[in-house]
This record gives C-alpha cells, sequence and structure tokens, in this order.
C-alpha cells in the first residue's frame, strides 16, 4: 500500500526528532552540574603562655584547626606542669626538695625522669672542670636573684662557708634503684640550669602527640622550633645583652632544633659598677666574670641547656674549645669584653643585625 506524499513528511519529521524516545538506554546523558570543592581553611598562628619553671612560656602554634591547637596547647602545658612539680626546688614535695630535705640522712627514690636529669651531675662536673655544680643550690637564699632580690649581696666569709658543700662528687646515685643521696648535711640540688630545657622537650612532645607539627615552645632563654611557618622555617633571634627586651643582634632561620640561651641580664644586681648576676662559677660561689651570653644551637632544648649554662661558666676560650670538638653542638659566645665567638658551623647561618651594645 502506498503512503500518500504528505503522510511520509509527517513520518519523516517524527522520525528524525525522537527516534531516540524508543530506547531509554540510547538517551543522551544529562548534563552534570558544576561540582564546587569547599575551601580549605587557611593556616594560622595560635599562641598561648603559661607560667612554668619560675618564668613564662610561650607556645606559638601554625595550623588550620583552632580545636586541635587548643588541645595542643593544654597538653604543652600539662607537660610543663608536671616537670615542675617534679624538679621544682620551691614545691617541698618536689622531687629535688625530698632529695635536699635528706641530705646526709638517707637515699631518696625519685621519678625516672628527675632522675635523668641529676644523672647528668658527674659529667657536667668533670667536663666543666668543676666550674657547672648541680650542688649550687647552697648558695639559694644567700645570692638573691629571684623573688627575693632586694638588692643585697652576700660578704666574702658568707660565700666561702657555704662553698665548703659544693661538690658534685658527694651526689651517690643509684641507677637500679633511682635513688640519690647528698652525702654531708646542708648539701642542696639545683635543676636552675638543666631543668627548663627538660621541660620545654616534654611540651613538644606532648604537641606532636597531638599531630601538630610545625610550632615554638619558649620558656625564657629556652626555645624549640618544629617544622616550618608556612613555606619558610621559624626566625629566631640572638638576644643584645646591654640592649632592650627586643633588641636582636643576630637572626637564625631555624627547624627542628633548639636554640637556647644563658644570659647574666635577667636576675642580676648592679653594685659600684659591677654586676652580680645568677650564674655561679660553683670553684668560687661568685658569679661568672668572663661571659655575658651564650647561646646554643642543638638537638633537644634539654642538651642545649646542659651545654648553655657549663659554657657559660668555662669561659670563652675553653668553651669554644670544647664546641668545635663536639659534634651537634654549636655555640654564639658573647664575652665580658662584648667580642662575639661564633663557632664554624654557625657562621655562615647567622644574619647580623647590628653589634652588642655596650654597657657594665
Amino acid at each position: 500500500m502506498s503512503i500518500p506524499a504528505h503522510l511520509r513528511r509527517s513520518l519523516l519529521f517524527v522520525l528524525v526528532l525522537a527516534p531516540a524516545c524508543k530506547n531509554p538506554s540510547d538517551a543522551p546523558p544529562k548534563a552534570q552540574a558544576p561540582t564546587i570543592e569547599a575551601a580549605k581553611p587557611a593556616a594560622q598562628i595560635f599562641t598561648r603562655s603559661h607560667p612554668c619553671m619560675g618564668t613564662k612560656c610561650d607556645v606559638q602554634i601554625f595550623h588550620t584547626d583552632a580545636a586541635l591547637a587548643e588541645k595542643a596547647f593544654l597538653r604543652a602545658f600539662e607537660a610543663l606542669d608536671r616537670v615542675d612539680v617534679l624538679m621544682s626546688t620551691w614545691l617541698e614535695n618536689s622531687d629535688v626538695s625530698r632529695v635536699n630535705q635528706n641530705a646526709g640522712v638517707e637515699p631518696v627514690v625519685i621519678h625516672p625522669e628527675t632522675y635523668s636529669v641529676i644523672q647528668k651531675a658527674p659529667w657536667l662536673g668533670e667536663t666543666s672542670e668543676g666550674a657547672f655544680d648541680l650542688t649550687v643550690g647552697v648558695f639559694r637564699g644567700l645570692w638573691k636573684f629571684d623573688e627575693d632580690n632586694d638588692g643585697s649581696l652576700p660578704t666574702q666569709a658568707e660565700v666561702k662557708a657555704r662553698l665548703k658543700l659544693v661538690n658534685y662528687r658527694d651526689i651517690v646515685l643509684d641507677d637500679a634503684k633511682k635513688s640519690v643521696f647528698l652525702k654531708r648535711k646542708g648539701m642542696k640540688l639545683t635543676l636552675g640550669g638543666t631543668a627548663k630545657g627538660y621541660a620545654v622537650d616534654a611540651a613538644v612532645k606532648a604537641i606532636r602527640d597531638t599531630g601538630i607539627q610545625d610550632f615554638i615552645v619558649q620558656a625564657g632563654g629556652d626555645l624549640f622550633a618544629s617544622g616550618v611557618r608556612g613555606e619558610r622555617k621559624w626566625r629566631v633571634g640572638i638576644r643584645d645583652p646591654r640592649g632592650g627586651r627586643e633588641s636582636v643582634i643576630y637572626k637564625l632561620e631555624l627547624s627542628n632544633r633548639a636554640f637556647n640561651t644563658s644570659g647574666d641580664y635577667e636576675r642580676y644586681v648592679l653594685r659600684d659598677g659591677k654586676r652580680y648576676h645568677h650564674i655561679l662559677d660553683a670553684r668560687t660561689g661568685f658569679p661568672v666574670t668572663s661571659t655575658r651570653s651564650v647561646t646554643v644551637l642543638a638537638n633537644s632544648s634539654f642538651e642545649a641547656d646542659l651545654w648553655d649554662t657549663m659554657l657559660f661558666v668555662m669561659g670563652p676560650e675553653k668553651a669554644m674549645a670544647l664546641v668545635e670538638k663536639t659534634e651537634g653542638i654549636e655555640a654564639v659566645i658573647i664575652d665580658a669584653n662584648n667580642e662575639v665567638h661564633i663557632s664554624s658551623g654557625l657562621r655562615d647561618k647567622l644574619t647580623k643585625v647590628h653589634d652588642p651594645s655596650p654597657g657594665i
């Protein structure tokens, strides 16, 4: 049967326009709506402070998550407080205070962390030739450089009398029991030149355990820089011993290292044109006169804390000679004549800002 021409034209129109309607699987794919990724929060600096070890601890965290940063601050401050409770001489029930209270009486079993710090006493004493001795705690209250600072100074006779009780060889250590015994009554330990660095390392571990890697922990002159700040390392500085608190003489880019400073400018008394400060030479019982500040670069803050105090009391010449033959330790020493001594491994890493300021 033939189909009229006008019907053939209508049928062709339908077949051309709608052939796909016969099989849904042949339908052209629907256009996909464009997807929009949620913008990731930008990393920023979060900062908190906390009192610790007789000073202030500042923590800076570079991260995107404010809630996680707050958790890290809490963990860090808990770690600092734990070390303070163990090692402070200002708390009657601390490990150190109990050892001092039982001097000449009996050994005291202490926490393994405290023991690991006191265990450094023989090495410090021998390496410094007796200049750095943890038993200089006996001078507390005679030299007044803390909250008791009233401007007074002890007499030669008073210093000489207490000096008889200073001797790191009279610290008896029992590694098995983790006990410490001071042989003579009246002897006293102090961890003032060691415990703060240990505390900083404890805070560093606590923050890293939360998953955060980019941050700085600083307690007084003890500092550890972890990771980076964005696309660059952290920038730290060496304070001018006779400049203001914000005056910096050298700058350094730092990542995953400690950078600790001991100086004569925080706790001191000026008398008759002479500065008396809190870092004592254990051989004389008097403040060190050869050095203004020592800054040490090391792998841990505890290590840097041991070294900066030890180098300070040894004097610049012997100190720098020791640094140059010790792997992993670098130092900047400013001596009593305001001359700067820089170890070979740091000379090309420091950026000089200005010379140290003059002054007493």
